[in-house]
């Protein structure tokens, strides 16, 4: 007991500023412990029971009137998005850095035997969706052919100086028709059916509850951490001066 107290008092501004640094991590992760918060206090519910203007959680299938086509791999599905990012330099460092980013934009429908929810996709709507399609290129590999023609499609230039490769990643991620979702927002009516409240926080996602919340959890414990690290690095650094 004498030694840990005996620990403690000769490193009380280390462990002091490690701790600052937690709790500031901990703040940093508001939004992140929000939705925590958010799945663990809502359990899933029949799309029939559901009343309007709640905090819902709805297993079910996608389904769409309407039949899009990724940009990228071109698979017929409801829901589509795509990001692409550049390797740029800037002296001695380098990062990436996202030179396009799109979601579809036409709703669709998920059923779980009970009902039906309609989903419009907007800006509040968070997807966690998986990569279905992943390409990366570099100086000397290029990106197959489809994928170089659907970005000049969609006006993203592969080639750099001397009509060399530059240095990209492209993702591609979708829902298909009969793909399980999840859904986590509030409902609403819209001329007598149900949809999730476009103008609330929605997560839309294709993994499970558990997988989603074990996700959010790695977030919130690595920001923590990494608040940690930099306390106790800067306490070190004003203690040694």
């Amino acid at each position: 007991m004498d030694t840990l107290l005996d620990f403690i008092k000769n490193n009380l501004m280390t462990i002091g500023g490690g701790a600052l640094g937690g709790f500031l991590g901990l703040l940093l992760s508001y939004r992140t412990i929000g939705k925590i918060l958010r799945m663990v206090r809502t359990s899933t519910s029949e799309i029939a029971l559901l009343p309007a203007g709640e905090q819902v959680e709805i297993v079910g299938k996608a389904d769409g009137e309407t039949i899009l086509h990724s940009p990228i791999t071109k698979t017929p599905c409801v829901l589509w998005q795509v990001e692409v990012a550049e390797r740029r330099s800037s002296g001695k460092s380098s990062h990436w850095v996202t030179v396009y980013s799109n979601t579809s934009t036409a709703p669709f429908d998920v059923y779980d035997g009970t009902g039906r929810m309609r989903v419009h996709p907007g800006p509040h709507m968070e997807l966690l969706l998986r990569n279905d399609a992943s390409q990366s290129s570099s100086l000397f590999s290029s990106l197959d052919e489809g994928t170089q023609a659907a970005l000049n499609e969609i006006g993203v230039n592969t080639k750099g100086f001397l009509n060399l490769n530059k240095n990209m990643r492209v993702q591609e991620r979708y829902i298909e028709q009969g793909d399980q979702i999840y859904l986590l927002g509030k409902t609403s009516s819209q001329l007598g059916a149900r949809v999730m409240d476009a103008n609330s926080p929605l997560i839309v996602s294709d993994q499970g509850k558990l997988r989603l919340l074990g996700r959010f959890s790695w977030q919130v414990v690595a920001t923590v951490l990494v608040g940690v690290v930099v306390g106790v690095a800067l306490a070190l650094f004003f203690a040694s001066r």
